[in-house]
């Protein structure tokens, strides 16, 4: 029996009665619950009480869904009930082919103005929603801990990285709405890959459909100011019971700046940086560590083509199809996820933290717990904790009684190195993600720089001299240098290569 007041007229009355079906009513209730806890999802966001990364995707990605879902059903309910109703044998009167609007009716205009009201909040709370859900998306906490498991290694080295305040999608994407669209779609495979659990483990790298690091790294690092050199000291520490120092004193030629712009040439960024001279390269392998030719085109449009001693050049087909232009990428591979390796990791916490070079063979048993295997990245991080502090307990005994809160920081400060290096449930470590800076724990310079790189038609090698990327002012010191008096009286050897000088 209807409850509809007899005064309605009868579009309405038919309206009313295609919508007496669960379809629709399931619709309503969905949009109707859903829209209200948009609102309030919203108002929290504003307010900036939204911080679980959960609640975010909740609010700005299964929200949305279920809204627009409702809105949905609710049309597709009232066009099944109208056929069912058709196939019932209804009367004419009961059903129309299209409802008669006629907004004489003082009925159907109240009707149409609460339906044009609702649709206006719907489309202001979906647009709303999509930006929040947007920029949420946009967010490292987003790209970091929603897969916390896979993403965990390469949250944790952002967060220790120079980059930690750059946003990730400034790196992986980079502004313009084509790259925006393509790594969507590419997270879809990735959302897929975490549903299913075959993610790769760990994390490939280097990433083979990254963006050309021109688009991104070089809207901050401009490339025509990459000159001067960069001095550097290195401190090392043996894993003796004085924790023994050896601190070197580098000057990197670094180099760089424009062509012809009245600068000194030489120096590693101006023989490798896209902007004046274009290196091309063919690596043999997916990790980009066995390079097998390189070439150089230099400003002047000279192009010379180096192979491995001995070796014939590639076919022309492979160099077209295969060969990467280098850019920043290549040589700095981790610059925001950076896996050191235990011993460097520890000697870094030594140079910054003189005091804690006073505890015995700090440095011998804080590698070896680093280096250890263990189940988890959590129980490592608690058993490297526990090594480290009973060491002093059993074999110094007095040490750690006098100096309790000294052995504690250096327990804590272990456990922190490996928090930040080793992951076991995703098999990453510093050996799985080499860096190519530098040559003393993988290939990274010597790549092509190992004095086996030859020019194809001619005697020009790729040379691996020290003194071509850096003079080395102070070695081995068991005193950290002074940097001001090295500034003052700096050697001849560190004079930049003049202009005319082959690499």
């Amino acid at each position: 029996m209807s409850v509809l007041p007899k005064s309605l007229s009868p579009a309405i009355v038919r309206l009313f009665n295609y919508a007496r079906n669960p379809l629709t009513v399931l619709g309503f209730g969905l949009t109707t619950l859903s829209g209200l806890t948009l609102i309030v999802f919203l108002t929290l966001e504003v307010a900036g009480q939204v911080d679980n990364p959960y609640t975010g995707l909740f609010g700005s990605a299964f929200l949305p869904v279920v809204f627009v879902g409702g809105l949905l059903l609710m049309p597709l309910g009232i066009l099944r009930r109208r056929r069912a109703l058709m196939r019932s044998g209804q009367s004419a009167d009961t059903i129309t082919t299209y409802p008669k609007l006629d907004f004489n009716d003082p009925h159907l205009r109240r009707v149409a103005l609460v339906i044009a009201a609702l649709t206006v909040i719907n489309v202001v709370v979906l647009a709303t929603t999509s930006v929040v859900g947007l920029n949420f998306m946009d967010t490292p906490k987003f790209c970091g801990t929603v897969c916390h498991r896979v993403m965990r290694p390469e949250y944790t080295a952002y967060q220790n990285s120079p980059h930690s305040r750059v946003k990730c999608v400034q790196c992986h994407i980079g502004p313009g709405a084509s790259w925006a669209v393509r790594s969507k779609f590419d997270g879809l495979r990735q959302v897929w890959k975490v549903m299913t659990g075959t993610y790769s483990h760990p994390i490939p790298s280097p990433v083979h459909t990254l963006r050309p690091a021109r688009d991104t790294c070089e809207s901050c690092h401009w490339p025509a100011k990459h000159y001067g050199d960069k001095l550097r000291v290195v401190g090392r520490f043996a894993e003796d019971e004085k924790n023994s120092a050896s601190f070197t004193a580098l000057l990197l030629r670094t180099g760089g700046g424009a062509y012809g712009a009245g600068q000194p040439h030489g120096g590693i960024h101006w023989w490798h940086i896209y902007a004046d001279n274009r290196i091309r390269y063919l690596a043999t392998d997916q990790r980009r560590q066995e390079i097998a030719w390189v070439e150089l085109t230099t400003p002047d449009g000279k192009r010379t083509e180096f192979t491995r001693e001995g070796a014939n050049l590639p076919p022309a087909d492979s160099i077209q199809n295969q060969a990467r232009v280098m850019d920043c990428i290549d040589c700095h591979n981790r610059p925001t996820h950076l896996f050191e390796t235990p011993a460097k990791a520890v000697d870094s916490v030594l140079q910054r933290q003189a005091d804690l070079r006073s505890l015995p063979f700090l440095k011998r048993e804080a590698v070896k717990a680093v280096s250890a295997s263990y189940a988890s990245h959590d129980q490592g991080m608690a058993a490297v904790r526990q090594s480290v502090a009973a060491f002093y307990r059993k074999s110094y005994p007095d040490i750690a009684a006098r100096d309790g809160k000294l052995v504690a920081r250096a327990a804590d400060e272990a456990a922190a190195v490996y928090d930040r290096t080793v992951f076991p449930e995703m098999n990453t470590n510093s050996k799985t993600h080499p860096n190519n800076i530098g040559h003393d724990d993988s290939p990274g310079c010597f790549r092509c720089h190992d004095g086996n790189m030859k020019e194809a038609k001619g005697d020009w090698v790729i040379p691996n001299d020290c003194d071509t990327c850096h003079a080395i002012l102070v070695d081995g010191s068991p005193s950290e240098p002074d940097l001001g008096q090295l500034a003052l009286t700096p050697p001849a050897a560190a004079a930049p290569a003049p202009a005319e000088a082959k690499p």
